[in-house]
């Protein structure tokens, strides 16, 4: 009698399961499957798709796409906070700033995961060194976007510019060379800019600026030191001092200065009298250069579309040392209140920076550039690139991109990439918070009035600034 009570008891068990649906019932065990969830805000049907092939790849783990936190960037990482003090975090997220995340406890620590995952040997060495903290991985490295020169093809053809021996070299195409220096960029910057308000159909701004202003000091001393990361980050500390940043400085500082269309800051006067400077010069025509990073591929068919204008992406200059690429790092993290942190994992690898995810979304991408060329529409740009040394994927890569003149140049040496430090480094955000400060009396606007001659002074406090906050930080953050 008791036999039978407990075999009536389990079957009962077995079909209230069943009848409630999402579990599979197997001779007569249930398995439950792994619930997580995913956010971020880049495209959502491409997430959603990923998604599907995962849960295809895994079928013992579900995966819900959540589209509730809201925004991108700063805004998307704040509304992460908001939903961890609400206890709904993500299983797996995107994030702007890694030490944000940690600060406020988000991120589940995937060192011994990262570390027993032979694939992550794969990663560049340049790339797999962020997101660590004093022994800690609170981040994946998910997307390298690669920073370079988009130029106005069709401007340069009109130009007509020659090889002018001492000051820039031009290809038989009437392009800038693919190995131009950082001394070379400025020349032809001013050379061809033709400041023509009055006759917008003659108007050539020299070039657009990253963020309002070049970014020399960022990237032209690492071009020249094999040794020297992004803004000449060694690993420990900046080396602000140093003549390559000094001389890179004084260079962006006298650019600049300039209203005279070299670059896109002008007088309220010209913009008032000339509206088209008001404009995202690039695409709309009168920029013949731009300091752009690869996010903004989709500029290149928006120009063709829109205006017939033809686009390139120029590889940033070289130094003497040679092309070390400069990148542009997202991070992905798994959050600090899952209960499957081995499963997330796993999801956070597919979504970003693993090999089976890559060739599962090049195949999603490639499905759909066929079905856009089908149509007779431009096809849609890869706009981020593998953070690892996948030889099947980058072979795949470069077929998605093999359309825009100048690009591969870049990709050929992206083994060598040097990342930005925006979205890792602690401290370096409040860094540029105090650059920018009106009241701190060595910020960037004092510094363009006092000129490039005042550029090493401005060095010695803008060093010990930046070492102060980021040192400080760097030694604490996860820290046990």
């Amino acid at each position: 009698m008791k036999k039978l009570l407990l075999l009536f008891v389990a079957l009962f068990l077995v079909v209230g399961l069943y009848a409630c649906g999402g579990d599979e019932v197997i001779d007569p065990i249930v398995t439950q499957k792994i619930e997580l969830t995913y956010a971020d805000w880049g495209d959502q049907d491409l997430n959603q798709r990923m998604i599907e092939a995962f849960m295809v790849e895994y079928p013992d783990i579900r995966v819900s796409l959540r589209t509730d936190i809201n925004g991108s960037g700063a805004e998307f990482t704040g509304n992460l906070v908001t939903a961890a003090q609400a206890g709904i975090l993500p299983d797996v997220f995107a994030t702007d700033n890694v030490p944000t995340i940690i600060n406020a406890d988000l991120t589940y620590d995937l060192a011994e995961l990262w570390d027993a995952d032979p694939d992550t040997d794969l990663v560049y060495d340049n790339v797999a060194l962020t997101g660590v903290y004093n022994g800690h991985r609170y981040a994946v490295p998910s997307f390298q976007f690669i920073k370079g020169i988009m130029i106005n093809l069709d401007i340069f053809e009109a130009a007509n510019l020659v090889t002018v021996e001492g000051k820039y070299r031009i290809d038989n195409d009437g392009y800038p060379v693919k190995d131009w220096t950082h001394a070379e960029f400025v020349e032809i910057a001013k050379t061809i800019t033709n400041f023509d308000l009055d006759n917008p159909e003659n108007l050539v701004i020299g070039m657009d600026t990253w963020y309002g202003a070049p970014d020399f000091q960022q990237v032209w001393p690492m071009m020249n030191d094999a040794d020297v990361q992004y803004d000449t980050w060694d690993g420990s500390a900046f080396h602000y001092t140093s003549a390559d940043w000094i001389a890179a400085m004084e260079e962006k500082v006298a650019l600049h200065q300039l209203t005279n269309g070299t670059t896109t800051r002008f007088t309220p006067e010209d913009l008032e009298y000339q509206p088209a400077l008001a404009g995202y010069l690039i695409q709309t025509g009168y920029a013949a250069m731009d300091i752009e990073g690869s996010w903004q591929f989709g500029v290149i068919n928006a120009a063709k579309e829109d205006s017939n204008i033809n686009l390139g992406f120029w590889p940033y200059p070289s130094g003497s040392a040679g092309l070390f690429p400069p990148t542009i790092l997202d991070y992905q993290a798994v959050s600090s209140q899952t209960a499957h942190p081995e499963e997330a994992y796993l999801l956070a690898k597919w979504m970003t920076f693993g090999e089976d995810g890559w060739k599962t979304r090049l195949d999603l991408l490639e499905a759909d550039r066929d079905e856009a060329l089908a149509n007779g529409d431009l096809p849609i740009h890869l706009d981020r690139f593998p953070v690892a040394d996948y030889p099947d994927v980058w072979d795949r890569v470069y077929d998605l991109v093999d359309d825009i003149e100048g690009l591969n140049y870049t990709l050929e040496r992206i083994e060598y990439a040097k990342p930005d430090l925006d979205k890792w480094l602690p401290g370096y955000k409040d860094f540029w918070a105090w650059v920018s400060d009106p009241e701190n009396p060595y910020n960037w606007d004092s510094l363009v009035i006092d000129g490039p001659t005042a550029v090493a002074t401005y060095a010695v406090q803008w060093e010990a600034k930046a070492n102060e906050l980021v040192q400080g930080q760097l030694d604490t953050l996860g820290a046990d």
